[in-house]
């Protein structure tokens, strides 16, 4: 007798928990700056704290958790130098692991990004807001996924995550997420015709100007913690 389909393994309850834990950081309801206990989490996952304190040390290493000794563990927040910083570095990562991408990986690269483009349509017909965020980080994953450099990949890793956690922060109306669909259509446009370096700069481009959206989401949240902290 031959077994074609392989038995797929369970995941750990630590796995589970990184899972909980991260969508609960990067969608909400877990805000920036929020105390994390490992008595708190297990209780509402039904596990022991073993595997909570491992899944918090995990997201510590992907920039979602703080952990300070004496102080406890906290959801991570971000002040505008930082902000301003990781959409610098983003630029950087994102463009040149376009680059590559183009070089080596084009056909892939446009079908991995239409592929994202036609979700988004998808979405934008039936006003599916809520999916936008999951869209937008989809998109400009892709362009890192086709990318042949792996050092780029894992540089691109240490901020993605607070990136998606931003995306899901700014509010439905706002013109960045309303008009990206737009922007991604163009800078797909200038991969088809294979000029590098006007689809560098229109993904710079694209990336700084959501710098600004992205501070106001980040100021909004750190200033209702702290209203909510003094009521």
């Amino acid at each position: 007798m031959h077994i074609t389909d392989k038995v797929e393994r369970p995941k750990s309850l630590t796995e589970l928990a990184l899972v909980r834990i991260r969508d609960a950081i990067v969608r909400g309801p877990l805000q920036f700056g929020e105390a994390l206990s490992e008595s708190a989490l297990a209780s509402s996952l039904g596990i022991s704290k073993t595997p909570v304190r491992e899944a918090l040390l995990r997201l510590k290493l992907e920039g979602l958790v703080d952990i300070h000794p004496q102080r406890g563990t906290f959801v991570f927040q971000l002040g505008d130098a930082e902000v301003a910083d990781i959409c610098k570095f983003r630029a950087l990562v994102e463009c040149e692991a376009l680059a590559d991408a183009m070089e080596n990986r084009r056909d892939a690269l446009i079908d991995g990004l239409q592929a994202c483009l036609d979700d988004m349509a998808r979405a934008f017909s039936k006003e599916q807001t809520g999916e936008f965020p999951r869209l937008d980080t989809e998109f400009h994953n892709a362009i890192v996924d086709h990318c042949a450099n792996s050092y780029l990949k894992s540089a691109y890793a240490m901020v993605a995550a607070q990136i998606t956690a931003l995306r899901y922060r700014l509010p439905e109306e706002n013109s960045q997420v309303t008009h990206c669909q737009d922007n991604h259509d163009i800078l797909l446009q200038a991969i088809r015709a294979g000029d590098h370096k006007r689809a560098q700069r229109m993904l710079r481009d694209h990336i700084h100007s959501t710098q600004n959206a992205y501070l106001i989401a980040s100021r909004k949240l750190l200033v209702g913690r702290a209203d909510r902290a003094a009521a």
